[in-house]
């Protein structure tokens, strides 16, 4: 199986994009990252999935607890106060490592050199980091999948994605330093990867273990995501981690050189020169179009195992 890293800001649908990635890949490392909700319920929910999912040999390293530069707030109105949905789950009893996340990268990247992938589903600061430490990286990973960005439909301001606007700063380290990426965009995501309300009720009436996590971590999710305008829950890191498992999702794609905004009103915004204007070699595939459907089989297929 291909070797990955899961560098996550742990939060409802996180959760789920972690529950795939345990299907799809093995998983040598999950790593914390600021973003979603308060750093600790991050780190309590990583733990808590991978003993849920029956996989706590899995070692969990703890991050960065802030974005390089500027300023964030965390979207607990987005996934509940613990990024569960308000589940009051019990603690688990696994521990993170005392290794720093930042140092893991690097380590599991000479140890898997040229066949380690990472699944980018959360701000990019422990990569960046990385890769500041030991600019080689580059070289020695194989692929990062990243979700992030807007084509400029943004969720946390008029342009910019989440991710993207947690640290920029991150995003810009990362698209110049020479990595194999591929971005699957916000919007990409809310066409094709909603689960509407009647998919809602389907996955309610799987009865398994893991589609009652499904439920349990994604209520707040999805009040949230139909208050603002979108017809369900919506799943961008599940679509990501699915899209990295089988590329034969992607029906569309692009390849162009890629910048981030650092400054104003703008700031997170993802920036694509699509006519070439600066004549610089594409730095990112960008992902445009999905098969939908063969997604959803994806998932309704990991939550109908026992």
């Amino acid at each position: 199986m291909r070797k990955v890293i899961f560098d996550t800001d742990t939060a409802s649908d996180d959760a789920i994009a972690l529950m795939l990635a345990l299907d799809f890949f093995e998983v040598v490392g999950v790593t914390i990252v600021a973003g979603n909700v308060k750093y600790e319920n991050e780190v309590n929910n990583a733990l808590f999935t991978l003993e849920y999912l029956g996989k706590s040999d899995i070692p969990v390293f703890l991050g960065a607890r802030r974005p390089i530069l500027g300023q964030w707030r965390t979207v607990e109105e987005v996934h509940g106060k613990n990024g569960f949905g308000d589940w009051e789950y019990p603690k688990s009893s696994k521990k993170p490592e005392s290794e720093f996340a930042v140092d893991a990268i690097i380590r599991l990247s000479k140890e898997y050199n040229g066949e380690l992938e990472i699944l980018a589903v959360s701000p990019l600061t422990n990569i960046a980091l990385a890769y500041l430490k030991d600019s080689h990286i580059a070289n020695r990973i194989k692929k990062i999948w990243v979700m992030g960005g807007a084509f400029s439909r943004g969720n946390t301001t008029e342009l910019a994605e989440f991710n993207f606007w947690v640290d920029p700063e991150a995003v810009d380290i990362i698209l110049n330093a020479g990595f194999n990426i591929t971005i699957v965009p916000w919007e990409v995501a809310e066409e094709t990867a909603t689960i509407t309300d009647e998919e809602w009720d389907k996955i309610e009436k799987i009865r398994s273990k893991r589609s009652e996590f499904f439920i349990r971590v994604n209520r707040t999710l999805r009040e949230y995501s139909k208050s603002v305008g979108s017809k369900g829950s919506v799943h961008p890191d599940s679509l990501t981690v699915t899209i990295a498992y089988d590329n034969s999702l992607i029906a569309e794609k692009i390849n162009k050189y890629v910048t981030v905004d650092l400054c104003s009103k703008s700031r997170g915004a993802m920036l694509i020169d699509w006519y070439n204007l600066k004549k610089s070699k594409p730095n990112a595939e960008i992902v445009t179009k999905v098969d939908s459907l063969k997604f959803k089989k994806y998932l309704f297929e990991a939550l109908s195992k026992a």
